[in-house]
């Protein structure tokens, strides 16, 4: 929010399931999840080893793609950060996505994102269509069973990792983290074990459907930023509750590990941000910041803020 305030110019977030992508989303700004390995999480209050992200947050791509690059980069306080060299990623941003092939990801959004949604991220496919690009539909099987695989993994490694400090300073802990927490102990050897199968073919899929496309596309999040309090909505013709609806589209590529950034695209009737994703190919942040900051140049929505409440 302070980013979208205009009280600084950048941030620094953590991303385990959409937690950079959904509040750019919901708050009219930029934000990018870095490949896994991208970024130390050193400094970074753990949740899930091998879903959290590190990345930036700001009013635009561009000043996305200028932090990224002082970010990034191999950290031997975190032993998961590749060595791969960290390019210019301002440089990458041409403002050109003539040939760049789009798949965009209709199925997965189009029963359950409200139509304002729908029909801002339709506009934005359109949008780079007649700038150049290639677009065409894609659909990834896998997805449906991300939902129970990643809650297997994320709460098996948050028990781990927060296990002996829920012994020695629970009281710092606020009561429903602490309930969330233990869901960790009921989830078996076995459970993540497949989960963890799951995920490969996850992120098989999803290396499949970019090796003939270079970005996927689909919203960030199917629903604008709820009412502060509200527990359900509605994703399609169900009720949901609002964690999960908003995790939908945003918590695939965490398991994955795939980059995905977050644009403003436009905003709903009652003046809310609607949010674009874009999804890339392992350690091709740059193009996933060059086809954002594109779509920023050819509109206007990264000028425009939502009103502060």
């Amino acid at each position: 929010m302070a980013v979208a305030a205009a009280l600084c110019p950048g941030a620094l977030g953590s991303d385990t399931g959409g937690s950079i992508r959904i509040p750019a989303s919901l708050c009219g700004i930029s934000g990018l999840k870095p490949t896994y390995g991208r970024v130390s999480r050193a400094g970074v209050l753990p949740l899930s080893w091998s879903m959290d992200h590190a990345g930036p947050m700001a009013r635009t791509v561009e000043d996305c793609a200028l932090m990224l690059r002082a970010m990034a980069g191999y950290d031997p306080a975190d032993p998961t950060t590749s060595v791969l060299p960290v390019p210019d990623y301002a440089a990458a941003l041409t403002g050109d996505v003539r040939g760049l092939r789009v798949g965009l990801l209709r199925a997965h959004f189009t029963d359950v994102a409200t139509s304002e949604v729908r029909v801002a991220v339709e506009k934005a496919a359109k949008t780079l269509e007649q700038a150049g690009a290639v677009v065409d539909e894609v659909g990834l099987a896998q997805i449906e069973h991300v939902p129970a695989a990643s809650f297997a993994v994320v709460a098996t490694e948050a028990l781990a990792y927060h296990a002996e400090w829920m012994r020695t300073r629970a009281a710092d802990y606020q009561p429903d983290v602490r309930e969330r927490l233990k869901l960790g102990a009921f989830v078996s050897g076995v459970h993540y074990v497949r989960a963890q199968q799951v995920r490969q073919l996850v992120r098989r899929e999803v290396d499949a459907a970019l090796a003939r496309r270079d970005v996927l596309l689909a919203p960030a999040t199917p629903i604008p930023a709820p009412v502060l309090g509200e527990k359900t909505t509605r994703l399609g013709d169900g009720p949901s509750d609002v964690r999960s609806a908003l995790l939908r589209l945003t918590r695939p590529f965490n398991f994955s590990g795939h980059p995905a950034c977050s644009v403003p695209c436009g905003f709903t009737s009652t003046g809310l941000p609607i949010g674009l994703q874009f999804v890339g190919r392992p350690f091709d942040e740059a193009t996933v910041l060059r086809a954002g900051d594109a779509y920023q140049r050819l509109t206007e929505w990264r000028a425009r803020r939502p009103v502060l409440a």
